[in-house]
């Protein structure tokens, strides 16, 4: 296995509300389901790309964690570390799109789930032999979820192995504490590479007012730190160089997932032995061609990748 994803995974339905037009019509949008979960988003695209890769988290023993794990079989992700667990349910959630397109988002149970049962010691197993780490933030505010993710960052640094920490705040549902900061503060430092939004993340955890300066906080001489800044594309930090890579113009349907599709892309290219800059232009075209469709599941294959690059050239 080249690279384990550690982290949640939930189910997205997507519930787009009729226009005035449907209405008089009676010809109502079908709700759409997809395998979500920022970790399993990740591990869903990289799959998709064709870098092996396995999944480690834990999921209800219900209808919706089947439908997460076997979206991500489908994908090409290897599962056999998925654990069922029978007395928490499979996130939920729903995304309400109204006529006028700003998003709605409703997760169901608004506590608790699955996805916290994960295990410290199983997280520790399961990185012993692969080549790269990822994980995401937000296990951060559960427990033991909190406990398995810093402990397999942990022991893959201590080994040699290659971690990459997607910030996934979400400040704007749950806020920003100080037992919280340290904990991120604790992730960051166990991390090679620290991934997440310029203004949404790296600018708050750092108090930067500009990228630019929240990659150089973050990154520190010790690690390398990515900033996303959406269609404007993506900078990068690490040691004493600064890196950008412009953004590509596409046709938004659906943003939902674009930076962990971001992230694929820039894990995918940096196994491959790319520089930093390239691995900024996959992440970035991943991102842009994701976010042409619905779902945060629509992620290119890498031939797409690689033909949609030389068209960009």
């Amino acid at each position: 296995m080249k690279v384990l994803v550690l982290g949640d995974a939930n189910v997205d339905i997507e519930l787009r509300l009729p226009t005035d037009t449907e209405k008089e019509t009676r010809t109502h949008p079908d709700p759409l389901m997809f395998g979500g979960g920022s970790a399993a988003n990740t591990a869903a695209a990289l799959g998709k790309l064709g870098t092996p890769c396995g999944f480690l988290g834990t999921v209800g023993d219900d209808s919706y964690g089947r439908f997460a794990v076997q979206s991500l079989v489908d994908a090409g992700v290897d599962t056999d570390l998925v654990r069922f667990v029978a007395d928490e349910p499979t996130v939920m959630v729903m995304v309400v799109i109204p006529p006028d397109g700003e998003r709605l988002i409703y997760v169901w149970p608004p506590s608790g789930g699955a996805h916290r049962a994960l295990d410290p010691d199983e997280a520790t197993r399961a990185v012993a032999g692969v080549d790269w780490l990822h994980v995401s933030g937000l296990c951060l505010r559960v427990t033991p979820a909190r406990e398995a993710i810093l402990a397999g960052m942990t022991h893959a640094r201590s080994n040699g192995i290659p971690v990459s920490f997607d910030l996934n705040l979400r400040l704007e549902n749950w806020g920003w504490d100080d037992g919280f900061r340290a904990v991120v503060e604790d992730a960051v430092a166990s991390a090679d590479f620290v991934l997440g939004s310029a203004t949404d993340e790296l600018m708050p955890l750092t108090g930067a007012t500009d990228p630019i300066a929240a990659c150089e906080a973050v990154a520190a001489g010790q690690r390398t730190a990515v900033a996303r800044i959406g269609k404007d594309g993506a900078i990068a930090r690490s040691g004493t160089e600064s890196v950008t890579a412009s953004g590509f113009t596409v046709d938004v349907v659906d943003t939902v997932g674009a930076g962990d599709a971001f992230n694929a892309g820039f894990i995918a290219a940096s196994l491959d032995g790319l520089d930093l800059r390239e691995a900024l232009r996959w992440g970035n075209a991943v991102a842009a061609l994701s976010i042409g469709r619905h779902g945060a599941r629509s992620t290119p294959t890498r031939d797409t990748v690689i033909r949609f690059l030389a068209q960009g050239e």
